[in-house]
């Protein structure tokens, strides 16, 4: 049997030989209620009976809280942000001078509030007493509930700082892409749950460089991921933590900066690459939609990432040009040429909608509120669904993903501008990669963009009525898919 505790004193205190029910009340609801604790004395020295007596004087008070808190906008309050209120004052009161009063009824609450966690759930029962009296009544406490009154008094004294509480600030307030919040949301689930499988509490004193070293030990099993996307984890979790430094002093020293994985680069014949012409020419005369169709073309004549092509507007492609918003760590927007080849297929996607209206319609933005997933996440599911259905695919054993997705679009139009003989610092400008000294982001139909339209004019589809296809050679060997 679980550890039984005799004579429990929840809720109750003796005033004099008898006993009175007792509740704090939270620093949050004091102002409304008037006292730091409510109280009624029961009229009876037997703790027995108070026990019996106290549970409609307890519920009382804890509705009159409840409302108060809610007044004062804390409503649905959790213990740990209660005890960060405590911990938050007592650090306050130790730059100032604070009566001796004051400090013990900050002992007092902590202990009366530690005790009434303690009591939840607790389960009447008998247990022998210690002389010959019979069996007493007594309670069975519940693991759960000692542990987070454990773990209140913890916060409550400033003996841990639970780090849980201030993501939600932290993610409001970060200036990052979507994908990279949802890579935010990701690492903090990872490293809850492997704390709980350590039994580790989550608290900024626990994440010692030692315990920093040994999650990212186990990450690459615990997200089933390739050790870079464990460093992705790791820089978003060592990104938390610098902004943890600025609002606690808890974490002056972040155990996340010579946190990594080495050797993340993949092994020769593994890593992604292009899409070879003859791939190209079977994606698009394969059966996709229309809009699958446009959305491929695009991609392969202008190089840009999936999410800046599902999100384009009308608008965004007027004089003979698209303007791509920024993606990833693009700092400003940008303007590419249209194909020759490409011209007609825009052309379609706009007929007849207004300039605000969006090209791909059949891609909604997400709508769920509080949703990280970026607008292009099922046109990639499309995408990768009908690449696979057509034969245009290369699994390397025991990798997540291909070698081949979207962005080899992306991977083939530079390699044929490359070929074609376009300077890099313009293909660097056109597919808006951040090194070179071209800028693309002003339109002006002056010497840049003309030789723009002309680069962009060079970048060839292969045959796309079934006639033979002859790859282009490189220097660098291709490996044979297996």
């Amino acid at each position: 049997m679980p550890r039984v505790a005799q004579g429990p004193k929840a809720f109750l205190e003796q005033h004099g030989s008898n006993w009175r029910v007792t509740v704090s009340v939270p620093v949050a609801a004091r102002e409304i209620i008037g006292r730091p604790k409510l109280r009624h004395d029961l009229g009876t020295d037997s703790l027995r009976t108070a026990n019996l007596l106290k549970g409609p004087y307890v519920a009382r008070f804890k509705a009159q809280i409840a409302e108060a808190l809610a007044r004062a906008g804390c409503a649905g309050q959790s213990t740990t942000q209660e005890a960060m209120e405590l911990a938050k004052w007592a650090r306050e009161a130790r730059e100032r001078f604070t009566p001796q009063e004051e400090w013990d009824e900050y002992d007092c609450i902590i202990a009366s509030r530690t005790a009434e966690i303690r009591s939840r759930g607790a389960k009447e029962v008998m247990v022998p007493a210690i002389d010959e009296s019979g069996p007493e009544l007594g309670y069975e406490l519940m693991p759960a509930a000692v542990a987070e009154a454990r773990r209140f008094g913890r916060i409550a004294y400033n003996s841990g700082t639970p780090f849980e509480e201030f993501h939600a600030t932290y993610m409001a307030e970060t200036q990052v892409e979507v994908r990279t919040k949802a890579d935010d949301a990701r690492s903090l689930k990872l490293l809850l749950g492997w704390l709980r499988s350590e039994n580790i509490e989550p608290e900024i004193e626990r994440i010692t460089p030692l315990r920093a070293h040994a999650f990212a030990k186990k990450l690459p099993d615990l997200a089933c991921v390739a050790p870079a996307t464990c460093n992705k984890y790791i820089s978003r979790l060592s990104s938390f933590w610098a902004y943890l430094a600025t609002v606690t002093d808890a974490a002056a020293s972040n155990p996340w900066t010579k946190v990594a994985h080495k050797n993340t680069g993949p092994k020769s014949g593994e890593e992604e690459r292009p899409f070879t012409d003859t791939e190209i020419a079977k994606l698009l005369m394969g059966p996709a939609t229309p809009h699958m169709r446009a959305v491929i073309m695009i991609g392969a004549l202008t190089g840009a990432r999936l999410d800046a092509i599902v999100d384009l507007k009308v608008q965004d492609t007027a004089n003979g040009v698209i303007l791509f918003q920024p993606r990833k760590k693009e700092t400003h927007a940008r303007y590419v040429p249209i194909h020759p080849a490409l011209a007609s297929v825009i052309a379609e996607r706009c007929r007849g909608k207004s300039p605000k209206d969006d090209i791909f319609p059949e891609w909604p933005a997400v709508r769920k509120v509080g949703s990280m997933r970026e607008r292009s996440f099922k046109t990639s599911n499309h995408f990768t669904d009908y690449r696979r259905s057509i034969g245009v695919d290369e699994v390397v054993e025991g990798k997540r993903r291909a070698r081949v997705n979207f962005h080899s679009f992306r991977r083939w139009f530079i390699s044929r501008a490359e070929q074609a003989g376009v300077e890099e610092d313009l293909i660097n400008a056109i597919v808006g990669h951040k090194r070179g000294s071209i800028a693309l982001d002003v339109y002006s139909e002056g010497p840049v963009m003309q030789r723009a339209r002309r680069a962009v004019a060079k970048v060839k589809l292969p045959p796309l009525d079934g006639s033979p296809i002859h790859e282009v050679q490189t220097v660098r060997a291709r490996a044979r898919p297996s």
